[in-house]
């Protein structure tokens, strides 16, 4: 394609009507993804792109499709297998550098990356000499252009291992002692690239850890040269004003963001690079100081957006210097209330930002966005978060020089003072009101760890200053808006009597009926909090329709998430009271979700129309992600929470099935499959009989799995086929179809070499079982599962010789081998038989034994301590040992699987010792009595004994909450606080942080020990038939045979077992358990159905 062809395709392909812009840009792409002619006309585009005698704008325009058909377009094989065509598109990158405007340059920078990254361009040898020359004959657009050109590769530097240290240290020896020339330019445009290039160089020194590679003091000259800077250009900054003075702010915040990195590194990480100890040591306190002089100057300023981003790392640089103690107690310390009160109060007023967002009442959008950034707790996207974090930090408490009380009370009395002086008359007071407002609501965790307060003032102090701010009367919605932010967070203080809780409740329902939108938006939000105190319950059980509906009406108006959080609270709460509007609820909420889904679907067809097109607004799209996410929360939750309830459930099943449909036909929507495939589990669980609906799903779920798509979480596949299964035997069972279907699943996960999590690989195994277990126990249909039998168990064999099976997550194997015991507990003689045929006898049994090596070992140590009278002190003391699989297989066996271990191997050893059978394997069950009964009895052991000893503890928590049911208590959820390392933000390095350590260390033992059995088991939320099996009398049935089995297996058996009586009581430990649990289900359907009545 010729050069003048090429360029005027290119200006219709950006300048041309519709059509032809459609046309061009067909045309262009075609002949850029073609292997032929891909490279000729990519460097035809480019040579236009750096030829300075075109017309800016078409030149740029070449550069632009240079660099999306980079990206998109050519492919790297063709590329590097064009001779010549790598080395001259490098050569033109490189020269263009020199030659073009700021704005070329910015495209050719993309593209020079993409060229670094993806074929390992290293241009330093030809460019270090250019930074080194002599500067007095190189003009600032030269010298602007290599810097930049540098600061391209350099940047590299900034990912540990991405570039050799070597190269990194060469480059770094010249620039810490050549930058400092180009500052003489007085450009500041050159000097934001040099203190980006000074970045590069600190991160370089930060990732060593040895002197001998950088001594600390290497980079002083680059330290003194950054705090020099601020006050030495400021001035002529100011004088000069727009564009000079947006670099000036640029250059700081890079210089703030260069500081943070390091004070990070000396404060945060065990063993600092002699850098950062060395920066802490000589520079950490002039630092310090600078920064302070700079936001005093923000903070003045009449434009405060300018300087957001260097605010920001600035007031991270001092939140970060209270973890030193020097810097701490001589530097922040001592002048602490005038820091918050001077530098850091005035970001926490309300100011020129919030106004925007306050100023158009029926623009909830925006104001939503500005709920959601301003939450307590969210990551630090505002100076007044910032700032509150840098107050929190003051205020410290876990370091010993910190010095919190005497701070707090400091604070608290600014605050009473601040309140006492409130005039919401004025703008001005107004603003600070709401400062007043905020800090309060931020110091909730300290003044909870002050009982003093907490418990004896915060009431008073609520109902004196807080609560007149909720007042209709006041007109500054700002304040109203944040006072309801302050009740949130200190709902929970003591109240002096019920009478004020009452009060206070009744002031805060009144809240959700406010004539401003913003208030009832914010008073919902207020509710997620509310709904969690169960004191606070029985006051809202008169506002709960007029909630309902407002929250269904601003549905409509916004995309939140706490609106679809306040519903999933209300329907966890008040399932029965709600009964008759759950249906009204599903149909609202699956409308807005797949109108959401709709949207979005939209704006990712609308994206890219044009190449380069960058118009799609990635904030929007992920807030309606958020909300489409917590709709499908709050769904998953009226579903669930209508399982009590027929006529309930009947009502919302219809909607909750078209929403699971319309997710399943949109494999693109992978984040809302589980929570989707989880709304399918519970329709189906509370279903009496499935519907059609829910069979013409099934091979959507298959689709799914087949193309890969559904591998990730099979795991959600699993629990939606075992309800299939369990509600539906036969007709699952009996379908020669769908377990075709089945087993074609089953062995693409174990067998067809798919990469997933282990949870997802353990769920065939889990799926098998849970068939083996339906079909077991029906005794009305015997033999569901007899035609599969044998194909299952080759493929449970074949996946335990599979590489990435043996070498992966023991998990894994465990659950692989569960479901193999199974088969015996379903057919031993069929299983047996299918072993011996696959030639897997008696290699299957001699690693059984193997895996569960620490069971028999263990059951031998346990038996050898019950026999012996105590042993010293220092027989007693545990051995530090080597972890190994053995001892890991122990750790991951759970109730579940060693309950299955159970039943499998009784029902083996029953099968495999009964003199009155004659079988084919006559020989086989011969040898088998004799070398395996001793191990695998022991293993049954074990697993008797261990799950007594989780049930035991299981069974008085059970006793406790059914007592809990009776009486009528609830627990209250645990309030949530912003955590230390929170407020210090994340980047802590790679060490664990001991700035903000907890200082109980001691208390993780005991709580370990407290919650010992009481943790989740993954089989807690699985039912099945073997539920309601004692599996130590299943075992007992076998032991009670050994008397009519050969002398050899009952010599073998009377060796290992324990005396009756241990037996006897592991086994009325099963039974009450499962008594408790049937019981606590019945009184918990028994309270709901009562809680329904009283509505009714």
């Amino acid at each position: 394609m010729a050069f003048e062809d090429v360029l005027q395709l290119l200006r219709l392909a950006y300048h041309g009507s519709k059509d032809e812009r459609t046309r061009a840009t067909t045309e262009l792409e075609a002949a850029v993804q073609s292997p032929e002619t891909g490279p000729a006309c990519l460097l035809t585009l480019l040579r236009a792109g750096v030829e300075p005698s075109l017309p800016a704008e078409q030149s740029l325009s070449a550069l632009l499709f240079v660099k999306n058909a980079m990206l998109h377009l050519i492919g790297d094989d063709v590329v590097t297998g064009t001779p010549g065509f790598l080395e001259e598109m490098e050569s033109l990158l490189f020269a263009g550098m020199f030659r073009l405007p700021e704005g070329h340059r910015r495209v050719l920078r993309a593209c020079i990356m993409n060229v670094t990254s993806g074929f390992e361009w290293n241009y330093l040898g030809e460019l270090m000499p250019l930074i080194d020359r002599d500067l007095n004959s190189v003009g600032v657009d030269e010298a602007l252009g290599s810097l930049e050109l540098l600061y391209t590769y350099t940047k590299r530097f900034k990912t540990p291992g991405l570039v050799p240290t070597p190269l990194k240290l060469q480059v770094c020896s010249v620039l810490v002692r050549k930058l400092p020339e180009y500052l003489g330019y007085n450009d500041m445009r050159v000097c934001h690239v040099v203190f980006k290039l000074s970045e590069c160089t600190v991160e370089s020194g930060l990732q060593l850890a040895s002197s001998k590679e950088m001594s600390g003091d290497a980079l002083d000259g680059l330290f003194r040269l950054m705090l020099g800077f601020p006050q030495q250009h400021y001035e002529a900054a100011v004088t000069a004003g727009g564009k000079v003075y947006a670099e000036y702010v640029k250059c700081l915040k890079r210089i703030a963001m260069v500081s943070y990195a390091i004070i990070n590194d000396a404060t945060r990480r065990k063993k600092p690079a002699p850098v950062a100890k060395h920066f802490l040591e000589a520079h950490s306190a002039a630092f310090l100081s600078t920064w302070q002089q700079w936001l005093q100057l923000c903070v003045s300023s009449a434009d405060r957006h300018t300087h957001h981003k260097s605010e920001m790392f600035a007031l991270r640089y001092v939140k970060l210097c209270t973890l030193d103690e020097t810097l701490y107690t001589q530097h922040l310390r001592p002048h602490a209330m005038e820091l918050i009160e001077r530098l850091l109060f005035p970001y926490v007023c309300f100011n020129e930002e919030d106004e925007a967002v306050f100023a158009d009442e029926g623009d909830l959008a925006d104001y939503v966005k500005y709920m959601t950034e301003e939450g307590f707790g969210n990551a630090e996207l505002s100076t007044r978060q910032a700032a509150s974090n840098t107050i929190l930090a003051l205020l410290g408490s876990k370091k010993k020089f910190h010095d919190p009380a005497a701070l707090l009370q400091a604070l608290l009395g600014t605050l009473t003072g601040g309140f006492e002086s409130a005039d919401v008359t004025t703008a001005a007071s107004s603003a600070r009101l709401f400062g007043f407002l905020h800090l309060l609501s931020i110091l909730r965790k300290f003044v909870k760890e002050a009982p003093a307060i907490w418990e004896g003032q915060m009431a008073q102090v609520l109902m004196r200053y807080v609560t007149p701010c909720l007042q209709p009367s006041v007109s500054f919605i700002g304040v109203r808006c944040k006072a309801i932010v302050v009740c949130q967070r200190y709902s929970k203080a003591p109240m002096p009597s019920e009478a004020d809780f009452a009060s206070f409740m009744q002031m805060m329902c009144g809240l959700i009926r406010d004539a401003d939108m913003r208030v009832r938006l914010a008073a919902i939000d207020a509710m997620c909090t509310l709904l969690e105190m169960k004191r606070a319950r029985p006051y809202l059980k008169p506002i709960l329709v007029p909630l309902v509906e407002e929250c269904l009406t601003f549905l409509s108006k916004v995309q939140t998430t706490f609106v679809p959080l306040v519903i999933l609270h209300l329907a966890t709460h008040f399932a029965p009271e709600l009964t008759p509007v759950m249906g009204k609820l599903a149909h609202t909420l699956v409308q807005h979700f797949l109108a959401i889904m709709h949207d979005m679907g939209q704006q990712e067809a609308d994206e890219g129309v044009a190449l380069g097109d960058e118009s799609v607004d990635v904030s929007m799209y992920e807030q309606a992600t958020f909300s489409a996410d917590a709709l499908l929360d709050a769904i998953l939750t009226v579903v669930t929470s209508c399982g009590e309830n027929e006529v309930a459930f009947m009502s919302v099943r219809a909607d909750a099935l078209r929403l699971v449909k319309h997710v399943l036909q949109q494999p693109d929507s992978f984040d809302m499959m589980e929570k989707t495939l989880s709304v399918l589990l519970h329709v189906l669980y509370f279903s009496k009989t499935i519907p059609p609906e829910c069979w013409e799903l099934l091979p959507l779920i298959f689709a799914l799995v087949d193309s890969g798509i559904g591998v990730d979480f099979f795991n959600s596949v699993e629990e939606v086929l075992d309800n299939f299964v369990s509600r539906a035997p036969v007709e699952f069972l009996g379908d020669t179809a769908l377990m075709t279907a089945a087993y074609k699943m089953c062995e693409k996960m174990l067998i067809g070499g798919v990469v997933c999590v282990a949870e997802c690989q353990m769920a065939p195994a889990q799926l098998i079982e849970a068939m083996l277990h339906t079909a077991k126990a029906n005794t009305e249909h015997p033999g569901l599962f007899d035609p599969y039998l044998a194909q299952f168990v080759g493929l449970l064999l074949q996946s335990l010789i599979q590489p990435d099976i043996q070498g992966g997550d023991v998990r894994v194997r465990i659950w692989i081998i569960a479901a193999l015991l199974d088969c015996f507990y379903y057919n031993a003689a069929a299983a047996f038989s299918v072993i011996v045929q696959a030639n897997a006898y008696p290699s299957f049994f001699d690693g059984l034994v193997f895996f569960f090596r620490a069971c028999i070992d263990d059951g031998a140590a346990a038996a050898a301590s019950l026999s012996s009278n105590g042993a010293g002190s220092a027989g007693s003391r545990k051995k530090k040992v080597k972890r190994d699989d053995a001892a890991e297989v122990v750790e991951n066996l759970s109730l579940l699987t060693r309950k299955v271990a159970i039943l499998g191997l009784s029902s083996l050893l029953a099968y495999a010792t009964d003199p009155h059978l004659t079988t084919p394997q006559q020989q086989q069950r011969a040898a088998f009595a004799s070398r395996y009964v001793d191990p695998l009895t022991r293993i049954v052991q074990y697993c008797i004994f261990a799950n007594e000893a989780t049930y035991a503890p299981r069974c008085t928590l059970s006793e406790a909450n059914l007592e809990k049911i009776k009486r009528g208590i609830e627990d209250d959820i645990e309030d949530y606080e912003m955590s230390d390392e929170a407020v210090l933000g994340v980047d802590g390095g790679d060490d664990t942080v001991e700035a903000y350590e907890d200082a109980s260390d001691d208390s993780e033992e005991d709580v370990a020990v407290a919650q010992a059995g009481l943790e989740m088991d993954e089989g807690d939320d699985y039912e099945s038939p073997i539920d309601d099996i004692n599996e130590v009398e299943f075992f007992l049935n076998w032991v009670r045979m050994l008397p009519q089995l050969s002398p050899a297996a009952q010599a073998a058996a009377h060796a290992v077992l324990r005396p009756e009586s241990d037996y006897l009581r592991a086994s009325h430990t099963a039974g009450r358990y499962r008594h408790l649990c049937k019981e606590l289900e019945s009184a918990m359907k028994e309270d709901f159905q009562t809680r329904a009545e009283l509505t009714a």
